[in-house]
């Protein structure tokens, strides 16, 4: 809850305070990581804003969200984003330009990202009732759906770790896969489960989607040559054979780093499942869940929008072997798309981000509604 203090002091804008413990990035981040930095101070109605000499006031307007330092760096250098706020209990520190452009590393996999974002939204000197949201990190991808180094905007973020399961050798021989919905015991599906957490799917904003998609998608990407060698090993006629490029499809969070033919199967069955046959799915990570379960969770409470949550993935590896290759050698392969995908999440990501910051006035009441032209 917001103290009326703090209401009074709240514009229009989202406002965000710089914590009194500032200074630049200078080569890897070290500091935040387990909360290091000053508690956030109470706030009165005569609050200027201000929360010493040293700090400063400013709008932030767009926040990238990555999962570790690599996803972070080429924001970090090409943004300018030198300016760091301690965010006590997160993972990282804010970093920050004067432009309304902010990042913070959330960690990898779902606890760590949603324990980063509930201390983000938690701390009284931010505000973050119109700022717009973005996960940016690399992913896993089918090869008939994507390619290495392409990107992809979420419409859909499915939890596949919320589910019963039993070892594949056990399993009833009615069942495709040893993973069967919770509250259904004695069936691989149920429409009417014994029980639901609550947080096994969500629904982004297609209108957000279909904006970021269109910025987005006419960016020239990059690729490597070590992704170009790589494809070659999967059929021709594949998206996998194509060059990177844009797409709208769905994520499939997990925090088991899963991998093959057979769990591919399953992601796209309980993808399919959670959506009613409308979701998507194209590109496994491990922080989505743990994002928009967060971002739910903060929008209930007024404190954030999760209607400005936008997710994009970029791929770093084929969640599939290619032909005559094994489930274990394929993972082996480690990932081939990686400098592609990190490299054209930020492209992709930062004409989003600068098309709203440019255009503030068209975005600060919600994603325009009409095509980007």
């Amino acid at each position: 809850m917001k103290s009326i203090g703090q209401s009074i002091w709240i514009s229009a804008l989202m406002m965000t305070t710089l914590g009194c413990s500032t200074g630049t990035v200078d080569g890897g981040i070290t500091s935040g990581r387990g909360g290091v930095g000053a508690a956030p101070r109470e706030r009165t109605d005569n609050d200027s804003g201000n929360a010493g000499d040293d700090c400063a006031t400013f709008q932030v307007k767009v926040l990238t969200l990555a999962a570790f330092q690599a996803e972070a760096d080429l924001w970090l250098q090409n943004d300018h984003l030198d300016r760091v706020i301690d965010l006590p209990g997160a993972f990282s520190p804010l970093y920050c330009n004067g432009s309304g452009h902010c990042l913070t590393i959330v960690g990898e996999a779902a606890t760590n990202a949603a324990t980063s974002m509930m201390a983000l939204g938690l701390n009284r000197n931010l505000d973050l009732r119109r700022t717009y949201l973005m996960m940016a990190g690399v992913a896993g991808t089918p090869p008939d759906r994507a390619t290495l180094g392409a990107v992809a905007w979420a419409r859909w973020v499915i939890d596949g770790d919320i589910k019963f399961e039993i070892d594949s050798r056990e399993m009833p021989p009615s069942f495709l896969y040893p993973m069967f919905r919770q509250g259904c015991p004695t069936s691989q599906w149920c429409d009417d489960p014994a029980f639901s957490t609550g947080t096994e799917v969500y629904h982004l904003n297609e209108t957000l989607t279909e904006r970021a998609f269109e910025i987005s998608s006419r960016v020239p990407l990059v690729d490597t040559d070590e992704a170009a060698a790589f494809r070659v090993l999967y059929p021709d006629g594949l998206p996998a054979r194509r060059t990177p490029f844009v797409a709208k499809c769905d994520s499939f969070s997990a925090s088991m780093f899963w991998h093959g033919q057979l769990l591919f199967e399953w992601a796209r069955f309980w993808t399919g499942k959670w959506t009613n046959g409308q979701g998507d799915y194209c590109m496994s990570n491990e922080e989505d869940a743990g994002i928009t379960t967060a971002v739910r969770r903060l929008a209930n409470a007024r404190i954030a929008d999760f209607n400005r949550l936008m997710v994009m993935r970029g791929a770093s590896d084929f969640d599939i072997q290619h032909p005559g290759e094994t489930a274990d050698q394929s993972l082996a392969d480690g990932f081939p798309g990686f400098s592609a995908a990190i490299q054209n999440l930020y492209l992709a990501g930062h004409a989003v981000t600068q098309h709203i910051i440019d255009h503030w006035d068209d975005w600060k009441d919600g994603p325009p509604s009409q095509p980007i032209r």
